[in-house]
Parts: structure tokens; C-alpha cells; sequence
């Protein structure tokens, strides 16, 4: 049975390293919450794969947690999925037996087909082509497509290097017995009892296989590279009918499945940031700054490509997003391996003895420096180093330079597009330091609002999935649940907001002239 007038949403979030569910209540509030941790499997050097079988496992372990408090499962009214994107497997079509591991978005061992694929004589001809009508039409999608190079990140050449290491699974999939999907395709395919075989457009652009200006599967691409056309699912809207968990998995509650999203674009959702030149970061083990471009794509001549955030009801949103690659990492890092400080908070603590750096400036690139510079080689630097500096005034820089990298990241997105941005909304964990906080609004020059949730993620999903039933009216009474944010506004003198800048800009040139 169903249960439309229940109390609750459901809201799965699968990650790199664990699955946890969410229940909310009609005003927002998350009522309970169960995590099962899911470490990756690292089988070979460059490799990070998920026993696809494990997952199902742990969702399964959380479903029945929620069971067992039967007054909560009873009363739940829908079900959102939100997962980590890019992340694929391939599975039997008759059985529902996975023939590959999930393979992460993170698993670097297609480097050498991406190599080859770039070199590919089609591929150039297309590119050069579409350079030539991109300059003379100004068209995004010609544009998008004259500086697309292929990388581990694509999907598409992971799934490539997967066919070519298996010629028995590539004749198969050609056959079509077999399906590929992400994460959020291979949880609703389970629980729906192999009935559905579907994902929505956001997770679809994150593959790299999906054309957000056509909103079609790339079969072009398909063909240049050999990977079957028949192997993809149907692309619903964020928002749209994904069919019922079967009811042994909720005791004996059917439970309809009306959201599936990725996960950075369900942090934008979760943060109601429905306008375009609203933005959200996340601030995990990396930092993910995301801005909604509107209904238009619109696309970074220095290399972001347009996204897309979330369709509902045939509605497309765009977004456009750039990263800093290491946030959390580096500071367990500066913790672990140099021993600055034992944690996240300790860090936060020593920084707050220092009302300045005295000089000292960090640049946070460890695993290379992504938009708006795209040097793979960088590393990370420190300079500014006296007989007077002290550890708190590096761990003061240490959260300067990623509020710095931030704002670069938010500068050359407004440069890029002209979109204006209002202010800045942040979660995630790193996000709890006042001070990293404090040193974005006043080098953004913005407000910056702090959610009271540290991980919007599943709050997103499940905002999509209670629209879609009228579990909530709208977005307006969406944003009326966002409630408990804490503000930091801009207080930097402006002089010396421009002296910091200045020196950051030095010291980045600095470190990208070192090979």
C-alpha cells in the first residue's frame, strides 16, 4: 500500500565512503537519520571501485533500522534519491547481476583511453570544426564542444577502457543483454524489483554522455568511441515518476520513488537557491561552489561546462561549477602528516589566535590547481615565513587560502557568464570554521549564510521528492523551512582586502612558474 497523506519523506544519500537516510517532517526537519558506512575498494594503484552488491546491502541494513521504528515507517509518504555522481556500473539485463564493480568518478586507470581519445582523427576533425561555427555563430553547444578533451572525470572513458579490458562484456552489451547505470539507476532498478531501468538529467550530464543542449543520450560520441547505444536508461525529469519500492523493503509500505539528483546540484535544491546568480558551496573533503545560470546554458570560455541542476515538471535549470580540490583532505593532511594541528577544530582554535597572517600566504593546490588556472602540476606552497611566524599564523593562512581559492573559483565564474552573484550559501564540514567563513565574506565582498545542516544533500532530494506529491506546495514554502542559518557579513578593511588580494595573486604566479 501507499500512504500519500504520510508524514515523513524519505531521502537516500549515497556518497563516496557511506549511504545514510533521512526522514523529514513537513516543516523541514530532519526526525531521524541512519548511516552505514561503505569504504571503497582500491584493487589495483589509480582504482577506486564499490561492490555494487555491498551497496544494495547497506541500503537494505538502513531501510530495515527504519522499519524497525514502525511508527516512523508507516507514515512515509515518498522517496528521494540523491547519490555521488559519475560513478557507473554495468549489470545483466535477465538477472540484475552486476558485471563490473561501481567504478568511481575518482578511478584514474582510463587515463591512457582518454589519452587515445583525444587523439582520435574523428573526434579533432569534430572539435575543429565546431571551433570554426562556435567562432562564427557564437553557439554554447559549438563552443562546449571545440574545448571538451576527454579525462578520467568522463564517464565515457571509463566505460570505454572497461569494454576494451572485457571484449566478451562488449559483445554482450552489443547483444543487449546487459544495462549501465549510476548509482541512483542501479538503487531504483533494486528497488524496484528490476522494473526500472531510469535516472533523471542531472546525473545524465554528470556521466558526460549526455547532451545538456539537446537533452539526449550523445550517440555521436557513441559511435566515434564503439560504446552501444542500448545499454543507457531513460532520463526522467529530477522530479518525475522513478515507480514504488516494492513493499517487503518499507514493511509492507510501497513507497513512491520522485526524485533522483546528483549530488552537488541537490545541495543547490536543498539550499532554495531557485534564482539564477544564487550560489552554494560545499565544503567537504573538497570545496564545490555551484551557481544556478537560469534556463539557459551558458558555459566558462576558461573550461566549465554547463550542467545540468535539476528539470522539473520540463522545466531545465542550469548550473555551473568549479571545485577546489582538496578542503577537508588538506586539513586532515596538515594534521596527519605534518602534525600542525590533530583536527578540523584544533586548526579553527589556533587560527583564532592570530588576527592576521603576518604575511604568510598558503596556497592550497597539493593535487594541482583547478579553475580558473587548470595546471595539474602545481602543488601547494607556503610563503611570507619570518623568525616571528608563528603555527598560528600558518594555520590562519592555511584557511585564507582556501576562502582565496573560493573567491577566485566565484570571481572567474562572474567574469565568464556576467551573471551577478547575490550572495554565497555554504554547508559541509568544513564549513563549521567561523573563520574560513568570515575570511569568504570579506574577500567575496558577499554575505555568506552558514545552513544549520551541515549536509544539504539529502535535504534537496527530499525537497524534490515532497514537491512532486504536494507533500510541500511550492518553492516559496520551501524556502519559509529555511530556517537557523548564521550570517557573516563582509567587515575587511578595503585597503587591506586589496593588499591581501595583491599577495595572493603574487604568490599563486609564484607557484604555478615551479615544475
Amino acid at each position: 500500500m501507499t500512504n500519500p497523506k504520510g508524514k515523513y519523506v524519505l531521502s537516500i544519500d549515497s556518497g563516496g565512503s557511506g549511504i545514510r537516510a533521512f526522514l523529514l517532517d513537513r516543516k523541514g526537519k530532519i526526525v531521524e537519520r541512519q548511516y552505514e558506512k561503505t569504504p571503497p575498494n582500491i584493487p589495483a594503484p589509480g582504482a577506486l571501485e564499490h561492490d555494487p552488491e555491498v551497496l544494495w546491502k547497506a541500503l537494505l541494513s538502513l531501510l530495515k533500522k527504519i522499519q524497525k521504528k514502525k511508527e516512523l515507517a508507516k507514515e512515509i509518504a515518498v522517496l528521494g534519491i540523491c547519490n555521488q555522481r559519475g560513478s557507473f556500473l554495468l549489470w545483466e539485463k535477465s538477472s540484475g547481476k552486476p558485471l563490473t564493480p561501481l567504478i568511481s568518478w575518482a578511478d584514474v586507470r582510463s587515463y591512457k583511453t582518454a589519452d587515445t581519445m583525444n587523439q582520435n582523427f574523428v573526434w579533432r576533425l569534430i572539435r575543429i570544426v565546431s571551433t570554426v561555427i562556435g567562432n562564427l555563430t557564437n553557439h554554447p553547444m559549438m563552443i562546449a564542444t571545440s574545448m571538451l578533451k576527454f579525462t578520467t572525470d568522463h564517464a565515457t572513458c571509463r566505460l570505454k577502457w572497461v569494454l576494451d579490458e572485457n571484449p566478451e562484456l562488449k559483445k554482450r552489451c552489443k547483444k543487449g543483454e546487459v544495462l549501465f547505470g549510476t548509482l541512483d539507476t542501479w538503487f531504483i532498478y533494486k528497488l524496484t524489483g528490476g522494473k526500472n531501468h531510469l535516472t533523471d538529467s542531472s546525473n545524465a550530464v554528470a556521466t558526460g554522455m549526455f547532451n545538456p543542449f539537446q537533452l539526449i543520450w550523445n550517440k555521436p560520441i557513441f559511435s566515434i568511441f564503439g560504446i552501444p547505444a542500448n545499454l543507457f536508461p531513460e532520463v526522467k525529469d529530477s522530479n518525475g515518476d522513478f515507480g514504488h519500492s516494492l513493499p517487503e523493503f518499507l514493511g509492507g509500505n510501497s513507497v513512491p520513488i520522485r526524485a533522483s539528483i546528483g549530488d552537488q546540484m541537490a545541495a543547490l535544491f536543498g539550499q532554495c537557491c531557485f534564482e539564477p546568480g544564487e550560489v552554494k558551496i560545499s565544503q567537504g573533503s573538497g570545496a564545490f561552489v555551484d551557481i544556478n545560470i537560469g534556463p539557459k546554458a551558458k558555459l566558462s570560455k576558461r573550461g566549465l561546462f554547463p550542467m545540468i541542476a535539476w528539470r522539473l515538471n520540463g522545466q531545465t535549470t542550469y548550473m555551473l561549477e568549479g571545485f577546489v580540490a582538496t578542503a577537508g583532505t588538506l586539513i586532515d593532511w596538515l594534521g596527519k602528516g605534518i602534525g600542525l594541528s590533530d583536527t578540523p577544530k584544533v586548526l579553527n582554535e589556533l587560527a583564532a589566535q592570530a588576527e592576521d597572517t603576518e604575511g604568510v600566504v598558503f596556497i592550497p593546490y597539493p593535487t594541482g590547481a583547478r579553475f580558473p588556472y587548470f595546471n595539474p602540476r602545481a602543488k601547494a606552497s607556503i610563503s611570507g615565513l619570518s623568525l616571528a611566524t608563528h603555527r598560528r599564523h600558518i594555520a590562519r593562512a592555511v584557511l585564507e587560502g582556501i576562502a582565496l581559492s573560493l573567491f577566485e573559483v566565484l570571481e572567474g565564474i562572474q567574469k565568464d557568464t556576467k551573471v551577478k552573484i547575490k550572495e554565497i550559501k555554504v554547508d559541509g564540514g568544513v564549513s563549521q570554521s567561523d573563520i574560513l567563513l568570515q575570511c569568504l565574506a570579506d574577500f567575496s565582498n558577499m554575505r555568506v549564510n552558514r545552513a544549520p545542516e551541515p549536509d544539504m544533500t539529502a535535504t534537496g532530494a527530499a525537497y524534490l521528492a515532497g514537491l512532486s506529491i504536494g507533500f510541500w506546495k511550492d518553492t516559496e514554502e520551501l524556502k519559509s523551512l529555511q530556517k537557523g542559518y548564521k550570517t557573516f557579513e563582509p567587515k575587511m578593511d578595503p585597503e587591506k582586502r586589496t593588499q591581501k588580494l595583491k599577495r595572493w595573486k603574487k604568490a599563486v604566479a609564484a607557484t604555478l612558474a615551479i615544475e
